[in-house]
């Protein structure tokens, strides 16, 4: 029983409550306005704007539905500007890329992001981690970069948005000089690796963002290396795509100094590499248009040798070239029909060499004439994918002699369950030597393939080569996150071209019938580091081809997502070794008795450290060259450069 004191105490407690719900009550009401207000977008009202009182229609007429009707289009107008800020549009024509069936891994193919991490500067530096190539150079960014596959250069060939690269330059004689290759341009980069032949397919960088894309790279270092690159891309949403770019390097071996006297001279291939290119296209649906167009000019100056008296100097170079292509293309090469159509341009201007004075019968200087080469190149190519079989058939067209010269290939390749099968077939290529190419890989599990493939090649009786076959056979098992491989690479008897390029004498070498050893490990050692070891040893010597070549990589590469989760940052550390035996070069004949001059290189050992740290599109790079600072060489007779550093910075821009 409750006294009247406790009741009426429970009352006030009652009243207190009632008048607190009431101007809560009353505060939510007074300051619902405010709230409403807060909520508005910031697109539905302007700032400094004049307001007037207008009429509000009745609920039930048409004006109010025709104003509720602009506020909801405004609205939605404003929502669908926001999503389409960056679109996707349709991509111009993309030649062909070999199937990634057909390899044992995956190893040698490149996106765009791959090709600027891998701490490759030029296409020889992507070339040393295929077995069986030998590359060769005279110096730093600027010198000599030529390569060849068991010792034949041509045997080599480079395909750039299904164009193949044609060596017109009358020093190369069908030697191609890598540097005139930009890799910086790329959006993708395979190596197709055949028994006969390595195939490299390019394709360049084509836009698809309508957000305008930007990127400069600037570097410098040791021998003054001095570098910048920059790229603008814009599609638009009519389909219409622009792209512009330019390139200067140079380098210099002396040091410019006014205390010494020293001028800069430079003996040690140095030079300068400029490059500019553009393109303008359309695209939409499954119909595109586009015109690629690059030039650029290059000049190298002479390498003495360490010894004239014994070796060969290597001459200067100074010249230019222009390039490019107009494409009609229909479809897409990764899904069902497609076809284009291409006609390429090629102009390369050589200038004599300006160390070796030429004079008339008064000893005065006479005026050097230009040498200048062109060619011209039309692709015609149809195909069909689908995700288990793909066929395609190109025609390229080269007037050659004043005839019209077709050389078609024939390609295709298949999938049913663990077994995969391609074939290459041309007829009539750019050496008049017909090619046939058979690959078929079987994979049972996820832990073991087998890998092989059988080339043919039949040229012509006026190239002065002979037919001979290649089989290769690898197989590759894996022990938890570690594949290891092995194989065998057999050639028959070979004849193929000095590389004169290099200074030597244009004459056909022989070689006779060998066999190679191929042995590799790849994998993840801990986490985020990563290896990879190729090595190959043959049994018999030959010209331009080091007797055994040992590479080995080892890399950490991470985002540190756990730390970073957005991916806004990221590392890419590695050191990678080659080591490759001499190299024996032909220079000709020596002596009343004409015994053969032969010169084999000193054995090489290079190392080098790369390092990549990215923060938001901003990515700083510093690289060592040949650690060690030792001597060394890849052409008998001309020293490298002794250790080289170099650093700077990528940086994209999305505007």
């Amino acid at each position: 029983m409750t006294t009247p004191a406790v009741r009426q105490s429970r009352q006030n407690i009652v009243r207190r409550g009632a008048w607190r719900l009431v101007a809560s009550v009353a505060s939510a009401l007074l300051l619902m306005p405010a709230f409403v207000l807060a909520q508005v977008r910031p697109d539905s009202t302007r700032r400094d704007s004049v307001r007037v009182e207008l009429p509000i229609p009745p609920r039930d007429s048409a004006a109010a539905d025709s104003a509720m009707q602009a506020r909801i289009l405004a609205r939605s107008d404003s929502i669908r500007n926001l999503m389409l800020g960056d679109t996707i549009k349709t991509p111009v024509a993309r030649f062909e890329m070999p199937s990634a069936a057909l390899d044992i891994s995956e190893r040698l193919r490149f996106d765009r992001n791959a090709i600027l991490s891998s701490s490759a500067m030029t296409l020889a530096d992507l070339l040393d981690r295929v077995p069986g190539v030998s590359t060769f150079r005279s110096g730093w960014l600027a010198g000599i970069h030529a390569a060849a596959y068991n010792g034949d250069a041509r045997r080599i060939r480079y395909f750039i948005d299904g164009i193949e690269v044609d060596g017109v330059d009358t020093r190369g004689v069908g030697a191609i000089d890598l540097v005139n290759i930009p890799i910086w341009t790329l959006e993708d980069l395979v190596i197709e690796r055949g028994a006969g032949e390595i195939r490299v397919w390019m394709r360049t960088v084509a836009a698809t963002h309508t957000t305008p894309y930007s990127r400069v790279d600037i570097f410098t270092g040791d021998l003054n290396t001095n570098a910048f690159r920059g790229f603008v891309a814009r599609r638009w949403r009519n389909g219409l795509m622009f792209q512009a770019g330019g390139q200067q390097v140079a380098t210099q071996s002396g040091r410019v100094t006014a205390f010494d006297g020293n001028t800069g001279q430079r003996l040690r291939s140095d030079g300068s590499v400029q490059l500019f290119l553009g393109r303008l296209g359309w695209a939409r649906g499954k119909w595109s248009v586009d015109a690629y167009g690059q030039g650029g000019a290059r000049d190298r100056d002479r390498h003495t040798s360490r010894d004239t008296s014994l070796f060969n100097n290597l001459p200067g170079y100074k010249g230019s070239h222009r390039e490019g292509y107009v494409r009609v293309g229909y479809g897409d090469t990764l899904r069902g029909f497609w076809s284009q159509a291409m006609v390429q341009s090629l102009r390369v201007k050589i200038e004599p060499d300006t160390f070796i004075a030429v004079l008339d019968v008064s000893g005065r200087a006479l005026p050097r004439p230009d040498t200048i080469t062109a060619r011209t190149q039309q692709v015609v190519a149809v195909g069909y994918r689908t995700n288990n079989w793909a066929v395609s058939l190109t025609d390229r067209i080269r007037p050659l002699n004043g005839q019209s010269v077709h050389a078609p290939v024939a390609r295709g390749s298949a999938n049913w369950r663990a077994f995969s099968l391609g074939g290459w077939v041309e007829r009539s290529g750019p050496d008049s030597t017909d090619r046939t190419e058979v690959v078929a890989q079987f994979r049972p599990t996820s832990w073991f393939v087998v890998n092989g493939s059988h080339a043919s090649r039949t040229p012509v009786d006026s190239s002065l080569r002979i037919a001979s076959s290649s089989l290769r056979a690898e197989a590759a098992v894996r022990y938890k996150n570690i594949w290891l491989s092995g194989g065998v690479l057999r050639e028959d008897a070979v004849r193929y071209a000095n590389i004169e390029l290099l200074n030597l004498p244009g004459v056909m070498l022989d070689a006779p019938a060998a066999q190679g050893m191929l042995i590799g490990a790849r994998g993840r050692l801990y986490k985020d580091v990563q290896f990879e070891v190729q090595s190959i040893r043959w049994d018999t010597e030959q010209f331009q081809r080091p007797p055994s070549t040992i590479r080995a990589d080892l890399a950490l590469i991470s985002d540190w997502r756990r730390r970073f989760p957005k991916g806004e940052f990221s590392i890419n550390a590695r050191i990678s070794y080659e080591m490759r035996g001499g190299v024996p070069f032909y220079y000709g004949v020596r002596g009343e008795e004409e015994e053969p001059d032969i010169r084999v290189t000193e054995k090489a050992q290079v190392a080098t450290a790369h390092l990549e740290i990215r923060i938001q599109k901003g990515t700083l790079f510093y690289q060592y060259r040949n650690l060690s600072g030792g001597q060394y060489e890849q052409i008998r007779g001309i020293t490298m450069p002794p250790a080289v550093q170099m650093y700077g910075m990528r940086w994209e821009f999305w505007n």
